[in-house]
């Protein structure tokens, strides 16, 4: 897993956000927001279903995969508003068990989970879109026009979720490959990779303020599948990860230090000066150690919401102690 992440890393991938469109998106007549992207991120603005998945027809591909056809315009114009409002309680909660396997707890999905895939989530969600939108075009009255304000809500809830998990997970995978970066002992990589995690974690922590709108805790229940415990577990379980993170970039900067001095030593041994690569790796020992203590800290202090980071916290100090040894040998080596 470590070894696939760095490769990852060194090849300049950035996971599955510039992949699928994000975002939750304003609501209609609101301001503010974490500024969603177009497409699946407009969760208050929708066609008529056309040019994407939803309810039909279930048809097969010839390699056996079962595809839904979008009913059209006109169909989802003929369906009433009861209907309509049915299947899009059905879709969103068909969106939180693609995202949490059926039955299971939002937070049964964590920055560890890498084969986490927001695609199928957000199809649901767009065919919930579509039907309530087409219910919002009916001419309803009072009490609907409020159940479909939820259920956008709970739509935006969930796009920006499926943002700040993928940056998560994204960010937990950047983890293992700083891990790597330091067994190695390639600085470049040490530098880029903390600033790439450095940033994710800024955007996800943007994206926790936003999920804790007072507007998306009046609204979950509109659906079966997401009470308020739920989205409450689930704000703590990002906002915990969302901690760790920064806890342990800020106690990497002395491994980091480490990483460079030791590089440093290691060049000026091979170019013939012992004496500076002592001196260099002299520091770099001290520079593990003290990264290696802070790190074993943060590792001994994570919280239960945020344990997806535990065994990469736990790594990230076993790593360091190795490169202390090793920096300790080279200055005892030449002294």
């Amino acid at each position: 897993m470590y070894r696939r992440a760095l490769l990852v890393s060194l090849a300049g991938l950035s996971g599955c956000t510039g992949l699928v469109p994000l975002g939750g998106g304003p609501e209609p007549g609101s301001t503010g927001g974490s500024g969603g992207s177009d497409g699946s991120g407009n969760g208050g603005e929708s066609g008529d279903g056309e040019g994407t998945t939803g309810e039909g027809t279930a048809t097969s591909d010839p390699g056996g995969t079962t595809t839904d056809s979008p009913p059209s315009a006109a169909e989802l114009g003929r369906m009433d508003v009861d209907e309509l409002l049915g299947r899009a309680r059905d879709r969103i909660d068909r969106a939180i068990d693609a995202y949490a396997g059926e039955g299971n707890p939002l937070t049964a999905v964590s920055a560890a989970s890498d084969s986490f895939d927001p695609v199928p989530v957000i199809e649901h969600l767009y065919r919930a879109q579509a039907a309530y939108e087409a219910a919002d075009r009916q001419g309803i009255g009072t009490e609907r026009e409020q159940t479909i304000k939820r259920l956008r809500r709970v739509n935006a809830l969930l796009r920006s979720a499926i943002d700040v998990q993928v940056l998560l997970v994204d960010a937990h995978a950047d983890l293992e490959a700083f891990v790597i970066a330091v067994e190695y002992v390639d600085s470049e990589s040490v530098e880029s990779i903390r600033d790439r995690i450095t940033s994710r974690r800024r955007r996800a922590n943007d994206g926790v303020s936003e999920l804790s709108q007072s507007r998306y805790a009046q609204a979950v229940g509109a659906v079966d599948r997401l009470s308020r415990g739920g989205y409450d577990d689930k704000r703590r379980q990002f906002a915990a990860e969302t901690e760790v993170i920064g806890r342990l970039i800020d106690a990497s900067g002395k491994v980091i230090e480490g990483v460079t001095l030791l590089s440093r030593a290691r060049a000026k041994r091979r170019s013939g000066s012992p004496y500076a690569a002592a001196e260099l790796a002299r520091d770099a020992g001290t520079a593990f150690q003290r990264g290696a203590a802070a790190l074993d800290n943060v590792a001994a202090t994570v919280p239960s919401d945020g344990r997806a980071f535990s065994d990469v916290a736990a790594a990230l100090v076993t790593t360091a102690e190795a490169r202390r040894r090793d920096a300790q040998e080279l200055y005892e080596g030449i002294a």
